[in-house]
């Protein structure tokens, strides 16, 4: 089954592909339940309250074919293996442990390019889509140019609520333009020109510094948290 409209990613009008978010080998293949906005903020429609089925495991149709492929096969793997690494340090951490601190090789770039094209993917407002510079980070297999006034993050979370959005919300720090894909074993934030909502992400922007493909021993110490709602950015 194939459908037509812009390519989250590219840009260009056509055939959209199934886009998996997080990548199907990194623990998304089985079938999700999940909502978008108007399950969560519209009482006047007849889905307010509901959830969507997807049988292909989380993602839908939100890039063309070439970026799609592109995406994959540069970082896909990459990230499969992050995943892996992180499933297994979650599934040794100490009880009630906050922060989840383990060893291994990653590929960084790979990593943070992976979460960006996912984070394109499930954009639907166009904001990063318009980001001047972020399309050809991501398809530049070698750029090293993420934009200025994007930041990403990551927590540890095992927590079977899918979370996919975007959008602003406010705490006592002010106002925050972000987005939010939790997926076990982790999940990934991104704040535009904004802070974070939380002080103890574990901020990864700085993997735009390491080369394509290049391997690296890396220390990570990444907290563990549990989203509170839907709404990105609320935690317990």
């Amino acid at each position: 089954m194939k459908k037509e409209g812009i390519c989250r990613i590219c840009g260009n009008y056509g055939k959209l592909t199934f886009e998996h978010v997080p990548p199907q080998s990194a623990f998304n293949s089985n079938p999700v339940l999940f909502q978008k906005s108007v399950h969560l903020h519209d009482k006047k429609s007849y889905l307010y309250g509901k959830k969507i089925r997807s049988n292909q495991g989380a993602g839908g149709y939100y890039l063309c074919k070439s970026c799609n492929n592109l995406t994959g096969s540069y970082y896909g793997d990459s990230y499969k293996k992050f995943a892996y690494i992180g499933m297994m340090a979650l599934t040794n951490r100490i009880w009630a442990s906050k922060i989840i601190t383990f060893e291994y090789a990653i590929q960084p770039l790979n990593i943070l390019k992976q979460i960006l094209a996912m984070f394109m993917a499930i954009d639907t407002s166009d904001q990063l889509l318009n980001l001047e510079g972020l399309a050809n980070f991501i398809l530049d297999k070698d750029s090293k140019d993420l934009p200025v006034g994007l930041r990403i993050f990551m927590y540890h979370t095992v927590t079977k609520q899918v979370r996919n959005g975007w959008g602003m919300t406010r705490t006592e720090k002010g106002y925050h333009h972000l987005g939010e894909i939790t997926f076990p074993p982790f999940g990934v934030v991104y704040a535009l020109n904004s802070e974070p909502t939380r002080n103890d992400f574990y901020e990864i922007t700085d993997f735009k510094n390491f080369s394509f493909n290049q391997t690296v021993q890396a220390r990570l110490s990444i907290p563990f948290l549990t989203p509170k709602t839907y709404i990105p950015g609320l935690y317990n």
